[in-house]
């Protein structure tokens, strides 16, 4: 959505509060401090694991009314100090914190009154004391002379003084205009090329001397950014091989079957894989670079883990590991191993992070539960069926003389609970051997890529062409080399035959859950007890090192392996059934605009976790860029969001992998004057959650995190409407690149977004919508963070302070 200007008075940059009302209010003076706009709050805190050591820092806008620290679980500025000039409240000491606000430069049309008026005031003072040294230098009769003729003289003098006044004017406007703006403009777009975008060029503007600098300084850059790209060249030739290292291994570790963490000992996640990601990952616990480990998973078992390796390493052991299993959730429980990551930086062995590798071990640990519960089955049903057997023996083994209708009754009893045994016997083999047995290693198989894996290996082992046919795009369970082994002992069983003429494969539906492998064969028939023998052969070794036939592995997997027979006692063909794959795991979808095997940044590995999130490095911070496009341009007035975007930046890289784009139903009529700028249509929106459902997601999405938009007052104003209706508060610092691009150029005319990207050299893709406005904002706010530092300006405090004085700094909606 477009945003209007900075117009007016109202909301302020750091926090939004919902009245507004007068400092000297807010702040307890008894001497008027002067209209404000609302009082402005930030939050600075780190991850979860230091907010107790967080503090919230409160100040007015103009930094003026300023308080001290007081002690609690958040440290906030004292209402009842004021600074404001005129007020007498008693208390009035240094700010504790950070001392007087961050000054700015000084605006070219404030610098042009006060250099006219220089010069008016100096030309009139030398021009008056002329005059009154040669006034006191006269007679009194000269000086009562010279008295009659004033009324003569004194209105041309001050005709004339007023004509030099606007020719000094005219001149220092022309001076102003053709060099002093024209230079200082020069300056910031000078910095610009050689900090943010080398390929920026300046338009030569004011006298013919600055617009012939301005050429000089376009022909050095164009040197510079020669010189910038062979420089660049070097280094990526010098990176290529880490970089197909790094590719190398991201390939690997995507493959890979279980889930892997690499986490600093703060537990900031520094690289995962996608496996990881979907065995962790939750709608209220995201698995992300610079997110907390211990948000998803419980933090003791950890804790205690990486004390295990801290004393293993004490120990004098080089590569020690250690194992545990932890239950994620109700339907999770993960066999985790642990190892730790040394710091090479040190000259002592010390452990600066450690790596998960996470198995999903939910089906192993159900079947032995399972298998427990049969054998406890089993052995009551075993007791109670061998006692009946025992008691009806020993009635008839202690008679001597026994009725024979009694002893026909004993042997019934013995029957009966014969057969009962046999066949709990029989349902226990069944059921271990169906479901109770962890199942082999199985993928996700195509039925027509199985049949032609099947007719290739046939054909190459028969010598003769091998007809197919299966249901296309039919997914399958199963372990297809277990199955390739199985069929290739049922060739060698149809080599010996010489009569054997053709064999025919089909793939096709059996029932809901199974699908039917059939085989063939023409010109021979295989005795039935052959292919029993087939099925009980051995055929590979499981988990426990014992071998198992392939009816065994069929059966684990839940299907059944049966002859199709051609009479009584021979056989045409053999049935195998298998399990059907689930059509939604076959593939996930890529909802980034990029796609990466895994997501790793291992500068988190000497992040200062407890470090006060206000004085750190601003490259060294996790923000969150969003944006929204809405219904209209007055939330106070009805408008609602229709959809929220955004971006996560860690260690100054753009995570484009981490992101959230979702539309939003409004519940209320779209206009068409918003459709015309963001295009959204009022069906896309029909099904889709409501702001009572995204909000919460947002706002987990950006725990721990700074919030960036471009005039994000217009957005925080959206999102406070909301907290009431949801119960939450966006009580974030929060970072404006519309004020930052004014705190790094302030002598630029445009600050929109369209203008700052341009100056950046960034390719604006998908402007006014949610997402593509975020990534803009977000690759300006890296650029900006580079100009910034330039100018000193290093640390969220320090941003915000400096943004405070912002003039972009008064909207209201």
């Amino acid at each position: 959505m477009k945003r209007p200007q900075a117009l007016g008075e109202g909301l302020g940059l750091l926090f939004f509060e919902r009245d507004f009302e007068d400092d000297s209010k807010v702040l307890g003076c008894k001497a008027p401090c002067g209209p404000r706009s609302e009082v402005q709050r930030q939050l600075l805190r780190s991850d979860e694991g230091c907010r107790q050591r967080s503090r919230r820092v409160l100040f007015s806008r103009r930094g003026d009314c300023r308080g001290r620290i007081v002690n609690g679980p958040f440290q906030v500025y004292d209402r009842k100090r004021c600074f404001a000039p005129g007020c007498d409240h008693p208390e009035r000491n240094p700010c504790a914190l950070t001392g007087p606000p961050t000054s700015t430069a000084m605006k070219p049309i404030v610098k042009y009154w006060l250099f006219l008026l220089a010069v008016v005031l100096i030309m009139f003072s030398v021009i008056l004391g002329s005059f009154l040294a040669s006034w006191y230098h006269l007679s009194g009769e000269e000086q009562q002379y010279f008295e009659s003729l004033s009324d003569k003289l004194v209105p041309y003098p001050i005709l004339g003084a007023i004509t030099l006044c606007l020719i000094i004017g005219g001149l220092v406007s022309l001076l102003f205009h053709f060099y002093i703006i024209p230079i200082l403009r020069l300056g910031e777009e000078t910095k610009l090329i050689s900090i943010a975008n080398p390929e920026h060029r300046i338009e030569p503007k004011g006298a013919k001397e600055v617009v012939q600098l301005a050429h000089v300084i376009n022909e050095s850059a164009e040197a510079y950014q020669k010189l910038q790209t062979e420089v660049r060249e070097q280094i990526d030739k010098a990176r290529a091989e880490l970089h197909a290292e790094r590719n190398r291994l991201a390939a690997l570790m995507s493959e890979l079957p279980n889930g892997v963490l690499v986490c600093n000992t703060d537990g900031l996640v520094l690289l995962y894989n996608t496996q990881a990601q979907k065995l962790l990952q939750q709608p209220d616990k995201l698995v992300g670079l610079g997110r907390s480990i211990f948000a998803v998973l419980d933090r003791e078992p950890i804790i205690h883990g990486l004390d295990v390796l801290q004393n293993a390493v004490r120990n004098g052991q080089k590569a020690p590991t250690t194992h545990f299993v932890m239950t994620v959730h109700d339907n999770l429980s993960l066999r985790v191993n642990m190892a730790p990551v040394f710091d090479e930086r040190s000259d002592q062995v010390r452990i600066s992070g450690f790596v998960l590798a996470m198995e999903d071990m939910t089906g192993q640990l159900s079947a032995e539960l399972q298998r427990d519960a049969l054998f406890q089955t089993l052995t009551e049903a075993m007791r109670y069926s061998t006692g009946e057997i025992r008691s009806a023996i020993l009635t008839i083994l202690s008679s001597s003389e026994i009725h024979p209708d009694e002893l026909n009754n004993q042997r019934q009893i013995i029957d009966r609970a014969s057969e009962a045994l046999e066949e709990q016997l029989l349902y226990a083999k069944d059921e271990y051997a169906r479901h109770l047995v962890a199942p082999s290693k199985t993928e996700n198989i195509l039925a027509a890529d199985l049949l032609e894996l099947i007719r290739r290996h046939m054909r190459e082992r028969l010598h003769m062409p091998i007809k197919g046919e299966a249901i296309a795009d039919l997914w399958l369970r199963t372990g297809s080399y277990t199955v390739l082994q199985g069929i290739s002992q049922l060739t060698g069983q149809l080599q010996k035959h010489p009569d054997l003429a053709g064999i025919e494969i089909r793939i096709r539906e059996f029932t809901e859950q199974f699908a039917a492998l059939e085989i063939h064969w023409s010109g021979c028939r295989l005795d039935i007890r052959e292919i029993k023998r087939w099925q009980r052969r051995p055929l590979i070794r499981d988990a426990r090192d014992r071998m198992v036939s392939v009816v065994e592995v069929i059966e684990r997997a839940g299907g059944q392996v049966q002859p199709i027979p051609a009479d009584a006692e021979l056989c045409e063909g053999v049935m195998v059934t298998l399990s059907k794959a689930d059509p939604e795991t076959h593939f996930e979808e890529q909802n980034g605009p990029e796609h990466r095997p895994i997501y790793y940044e291992f500068d988190l590995f000497h992040q200062p976790g407890w470090q006060e999130m206000g004085q750190m490095e601003l490259r060294k911070l996790t923000y969150v860029v969003f944006d929204t496009e809405t219904t209209g341009l007055s939330p106070s007035e009805g408008d609602e969001i229709i959809q929220i975007g955004a971006v996560r930046i860690v260690n100054g890289r753009i995570l484009y992998d981490e992101t959230i784009d979702q539309l939003v139903d409004p519940r209320r009529h779209l206009p068409q004057t918003s459709i015309a700028i963001h295009g959204i249509q009022p069906e896309m929106l029909r099904g889709q959650p409501t702001i009572e459902t995204v909000l919460p997601q947002f706002h987990h999405f950006c725990e721990g995190s700074v919030l960036v938009a471009h005039n994000a007052a217009f957005d925080m104003k959206f999102l406070q409407m909301k907290e009431e209706l949801t119960g939450l508060k966006f009580d974030h610092p929060v970072i404006d690149t519309l004020l930052l691009s004014w705190v790094a150029s302030p002598h630029q005319d445009d600050h929109n977004l369209d203008a700052i990207a341009k100056r950046f050299g960034i390719p604006i893709v998908g402007r006014h919508t949610a997402l593509g406005d975020a990534l803009v904002t977000a690759e300006v706010l890296v650029k900006l963070i580079a100009l910034l530092e330039s100018k000193g300006i290093n640390t969220l405090e320090e941003v915000l302070m400096a943004s405070a004085a912002s003039p972009f700094n008064k909207l209201k909606f």
